[in-house]
């Protein structure tokens, strides 16, 4: 996700990290216990209050969304990584394969 707010400044490094940790803890705990796990624990665990929580993700559905949108960032990063390493496949000559 983007570090930049909705009227486009940077966001201050403490509402980075409080945005950035619920995400990660209601990621392993949606992989864990389903998108029903408790938000309460989530937060609990990010070491925010339910109140930071509902701040960056007024809804279940928007968090969920979030940890979704976060994860394919994360794939599509991966795969331009995988890409950029690996060496094209090599010509043979004659008697190659054999």
């Amino acid at each position: 996700m983007s570090d930049k707010g909705q009227q486009g400044r940077k966001r201050r490094a403490d509402v980075q990290r409080n945005r950035a940790a619920p995400l990660k803890e209601a990621q392993r705990h949606f992989l864990k216990e389903g998108v029903g796990a408790s938000l309460e624990a989530v937060a609990k665990e990010a070491g925010v209050g339910p109140a930071t929580l509902y701040r960056h993700f007024p809804t279940r559905e928007a968090l969920l969304a979030a940890v979704l949108q976060t994860r394919s960032e994360e794939l599509v990063a991966r795969r331009r990584r995988l890409r950029g390493s690996v060496m094209p496949p090599r010509r043979c000559g004659s008697g190659c394969g054999r």
